[in-house]
């Protein structure tokens, strides 16, 4: 009796946590400071390629379930996105004024707006990534249910929460890369190819997703990168020259740097 109690309720969690935890972090990506037309391009030539080449190829991994080959897509996808973020991150700190350091810092975390509070980055991310693990949790003990009606009725559920952060997510992090923005416009377009990169680098050792034909796939990726690569560069060029380079402060970070320094030294421009 108490093991089936347990089981019901280990169930309930997953069950209700799917949708809780999807939604959390949907509403995420929509909490950001702003959208350049460029991460919009990004997010855009990203769905538009998986979503032509699944329509025209369909789907296929390689032996592996769906659900495995994207969360394989995901681990590799997520650990270059995580590592370039905090190394960005960490450029973006050691090359700000003395006195704005601390604030540059805090923004990763946590964004002050004028009327509230937004993630920052590394909450975003490590959010996100919280949300992908437990959606791995759900998905392997679902497909092991042994009671065939318990795990139907379990994958229709879930489905709908974990397709839509399964197709939307990857399109929005290609684009903001956990909403990067929110600290910085520049470091988006900075850690945006490595994103593309290591989508290809999944493809090519994952397990393809997409049934696309052998000699089409190294072309097709290859052509997304370069377009991912050429959008990013230009959205810097634009970026520096309106003043906008890596150690350019928002003049909201002005005053925490005030606050932090004692000083409350004017705002730096490249």
């Amino acid at each position: 009796m108490l093991d089936f109690l347990w089981a019901m309720v280990v169930w309930l969690v997953q069950m209700v946590g799917t949708w809780a935890v999807v939604g959390t972090g949907l509403i995420l990506l929509f909490l950001r400071t702003s959208l350049s037309k460029f991460a919009l391009a990004r997010s855009l030539v990203t769905a538009g390629v998986v979503l032509t080449l699944a329509h025209r190829f369909g789907f296929a991994t390689d032996g592996l379930s769906f659900a495995d080959g994207i969360i394989g897509k995901y681990l590799v996808m997520g650990a270059v996105a995580t590592v370039v973020l905090l190394v960005l991150g960490a450029v973006y700190v050691a090359v700000g004024r003395l006195g704005a350091r601390r604030a540059r810092l805090r923004r990763l975390v946590v964004v002050r707006t004028d009327s509230s509070k937004i993630p920052g980055p590394l909450a975003v991310m490590l959010l996100l990534l919280a949300t992908t693990a437990f959606l791995a949790w759900v998905m392997e003990a679902v497909e092991e249910y042994e009671n065939g009606f318990i795990r139907v009725v379990s994958f229709g559920i879930v489905l709908l929460p974990a397709g839509a952060f399964l197709l939307l997510v990857p399109f929005s992090v290609s684009g903001t890369v956990f909403n990067a923005a929110n600290a910085h416009p520049a470091l988006p377009s900075l850690a945006a190819p490595f994103v593309a990169g290591a989508a290809v680098v999944a493809d090519r050792f994952v397990g393809g997703v997409i049934a696309t034909p052998e000699n089409l796939k190294d072309p097709l990726a290859l052509t997304g990168l370069a377009v991912v690569i050429v959008l990013s560069a230009v959205e810097l060029v634009l970026l520096h020259r309106r003043g906008h380079g890596l150690t350019w402060d928002p003049e909201g970070e002005t005053g925490d740097a005030a606050e932090d320094s004692g000083a409350g030294a004017g705002t730096g421009t490249v």
